[in-house]
C-alpha cells in the first residue's frame, strides 16, 4: 500500500465507524483508513459516565448543529447534539442500552430491504455485546461492547418499577430479550463503571494493528466521484488539504446529519438543490437528506423526600463519589441517563408498544447558564413516542464544508405524535402517584398539577417538548425513488460507496439509537467483506 492507497476509507469514527475499523480490518490484507473529525475520547469528561451532560454541551465533543425554527414548538430553534469525538454518539450519550422492538426490524424488511427482519438482525446484536447477566438466545456474552446492570442503585428506582406495575404495567426484567413491553430496569454499555464506547470497545484493543490507520481531527471535505465511482476523499488534517484513495470502497458514517451533507457536497442528492449551490451533479438521488426522524419527548418531575443523585455534588460528597468510582467504579459517577424503562401500549390493536418512558433518580435544571443540577431532591421520566410520524430533512447552507446544514423538523408537528406525548403523559403521573410513591412523594414539579385539560397538555407540551438526540433516516434503505441506499447500504447509482449509521434506517426503531446503529455496522461489515471478496 501506498501512502494515500487503501482498500477501504471510512469517514466517521463514530457508532458505527469504529465497528466497521475493527471488523474490517480484522483481515490483515484489508488495509483501512478511519477519519474522524473529532479528537481523542481520552478526557475524563467523555470516559466517566457522570461526565455525559458537561460532553454534550461541549462544542469541543458535540458540532452542537442549531436547527431552523420550529413552528410545532413556538419556533424553538434546538441544538441538535452529534459526537465530534472518537467513538462518536457513544461517546457523549446517555449509555442506554436498548435495541427495539421485533416488529421494527421486520418492518425494515417488510419495506424491501431484505435481511434486515429481527431474526436476521438479533444475531448481529448479539455479536456485538457482552453482557453482564449472561448469555442467552437473546443476548451476547462474548462480543466487544460490556453491556452492565447499574453501578448506581437508588431506593426510588425500584419503587417506580413497583409503581408501573401497580398501575397494571407487565413487569420486564429485560426489554432486549423476548419481548419489549413492561417496565424494568435498563442496562448501560458500561465495564466496570466507565463508559464504554465503540472507541473504546472497538479501537482500543486493536490500536496496534499494523493495516488499521486512524486519524483524528481529520475533517472529510467530500467523496471524489470519478464516473459513476467514488475512488476517494479529501480532507484536511493539522491545516493541510489531503487527498486519500480507495481500491475498494468509500464507508460514510458521519452519522444522521452529516452524511446526507458529504454526500451532497460530493454532488450525490437532489439535483436542482445541488445545481442551487453551484455544485456538480454527479448522481441525482433526491432522497438524500429527506425523511429525517426524531423521537420527541416531554420530562415529568416529582419532588421527593429523600435524597435523589442531583444532591451529591457538595464538595465532600463528591469527594467520597470520586473515591468510590475510581476504586470500586461505582456510585453516582457511573450514572446513565436512564435507570429503568417502561414501554407502553397505548392503543390495544397497535403492533408494539406506542411509547416509551425513561425514568431517572436525579433532575436537571435548564436556565441562561446551561444545563445545572437541580437543587432540591427531585425524580424524572422522560415520556417519548416510539415511531414518530413527523419527518423533516436535512440540506446544505452552501457548497462551503465547513458551514453547518440546515435542519428543518417539526417534533409535535403531527397529531397523532402528540396524542401519544399526552397519553404517555397521563400514565407517567398514574406511575407517580401510586400507592409505592405515597411515602416518598412531596409533590409533582413538572408540568404541575394544574395541568388537566387536553388543551392544558398541548400547550405543556409546546412548550416543553424536547429532542431524544436520536435523528436517524437521512439515507434510508430500500429500493423505491427515494431510497438513498440498497439494503447492501450500497449508494444507489453510485459503486464504491457505501453509508452505514442510523442515517440508513428507513424507519426510527422503538428505542435510543445507539444499540440499534451498533448492530447496523456490524452487518455492513460481513456484506463488504462478502461484496469485496467477490471482487
Amino acid at each position: 500500500m501506498t501512502e494515500n492507497n487503501w482498500d477501504y476509507i471510512i469517514v466517521g469514527g463514530g457508532s458505527a465507524g469504529c465497528v466497521l475499523a475493527n471488523r474490517l480490518s480484522a483481515d490483515l490484507r484489508n488495509s483501512v483508513l478511519l477519519l474522524e473529525a473529532g479528537g481523542p475520547d481520552s478526557s475524563p469528561v467523555v470516559r466517566v459516565p457522570a461526565g455525559e451532560m458537561k460532553a454534550i454541551m461541549s462544542r469541543k465533543y458535540n458540532w452542537t448543529y442549531i436547527a431552523e425554527p420550529d413552528p410545532s414548538r413556538n419556533n424553538r430553534a434546538d441544538m441538535w447534539p452529534a459526537g465530534k469525538v472518537l467513538g462518536g454518539g457513544s461517546s457523549i450519550n446517555g449509555m442506554m442500552y436498548v435495541r427495539g422492538n421485533r416488529r421494527d426490524y421486520d418492518h425494515w424488511a417488510e419495506l424491501g430491504n431484505n435481511g434486515w427482519d429481527y431474526e436476521s438482525v438479533l444475531p448481529y446484536f448479539r455479536r456485538a455485546e457482552t453482557n453482564e447477566n449472561g448469555e442467552n438466545k437473546f443476548r451476547g456474552g462474548s462480543g466487544p461492547l460490556s453491556v452492565s446492570n447499574s453501578r448506581a442503585p437508588h431506593l426510588l428506582t425500584d419503587v417506580f418499577v413497583k409503581a408501573g406495575v401497580e398501575i397494571g404495567l407487565p413487569y420486564n426484567p429485560d426489554p432486549n430479550g423476548e419481548r419489549q413491553e413492561g417496565i424494568g430496569r435498563i442496562q448501560a454499555t458500561q465495564k466496570g463503571g466507565w463508559r464504554h464506547s465503540t472507541s473504546q470497545a472497538y479501537i482500543r484493543p486493536i490500536r496496534g494493528r499494523k493495516n488499521l490507520t486512524i486519524v483524528t481531527d481529520a475533517y472529510c471535505e467530500r467523496v471524489i466521484v470519478e464516473g459513476a465511482r467514488a475512488i476517494g476523499v479529501t480532507y484536511t488534517h493539522q491545516a493541510y488539504s489531503k487527498t486519500a484513495f480507495a481500491r475498494k470502497e468509500v464507508i460514510v458514517s458521519a452519522g444522521a446529519i452529516a452524511s446526507p451533507k458529504l454526500l451532497m457536497l460530493s454532488g450525490i442528492g437532489p439535483a436542482a438543490e445541488l445545481r442551487d449551490h453551484d455544485i456538480q451533479v454527479m448522481h441525482d438521488l433526491p432522497g438524500v437528506g429527506k425523511n429525517l426522524q426524531e423521537h420527541p419527548g416531554i420530562m415529568m418531575s416529582q419532588h421527593v423526600n429523600v435524597r435523589t443523585l442531583n444532591m451529591e455534588a457538595t464538595p465532600l460528597r463528591t469527594i467520597w463519589h470520586g473515591l468510590n468510582f475510581v476504586l470500586r467504579g461505582r456510585g453516582p459517577g457511573t450514572a446513565s441517563i436512564g435507570h429503568a424503562a417502561a414501554f407502553v401500549r397505548i392503543d390495544p390493536d397497535s403492533d408494539g408498544p406506542e411509547v416509551q418512558i425513561s425514568y431517572a433518580p436525579i433532575v436537571y435544571d435548564f436556565n441562561d447558564g446551561g444545563l445545572t443540577l437541580y437543587n432540591r431532591p427531585a425524580i424524572c421520566a422522560a415520556v417519548n413516542v416510539c415511531r414518530p410520524e413527523s419527518r423533516g430533512s436535512i440540506t446544505l447552507a452552501s457548497k462551503n464544508p465547513y458551514a453547518p446544514p440546515r435542519i428543518r423538523h417539526e417534533l409535535v408537528g403531527s397529531e397523532r405524535d402528540m396524542r401519544l406525548l399526552i397519553e404517555g403523559c397521563r400514565i407517567l403521573r398514574r406511575v407517580f402517584n401510586a400507592d409505592a410513591f405515597t411515602p416518598y412523594r412531596i409533590n409533582e414539579r413538572l408540568p404541575g398539577p394544574e395541568v388537566q385539560t387536553e388543551d392544558e397538555w398541548r400547550s405543556f407540551i409546546k412548550r416543553d417538548a424536547f429532542l431524544m438526540y436520536h435523528p436517524a433516516g437521512t439515507c434510508r434503505m430500500g429500493a423505491d425513488p427515494l431510497a438513498v441506499v440498497d439494503s447492501r447500504l450500497r449508494v444507489h447509482g453510485i459503486q464504491g460507496l457505501r453509508v452505514v449509521d442510523a442515517s440508513v434506517m428507513p424507519i426510527l426503531p422503538s428505542a435510543n439509537t445507539n444499540a440499534p446503529t451498533i448492530m447496523i455496522a456490524e452487518k455492513a461489515s460481513d456484506l463488504i467483506l462478502e461484496d469485496g471478496a467477490n471482487k
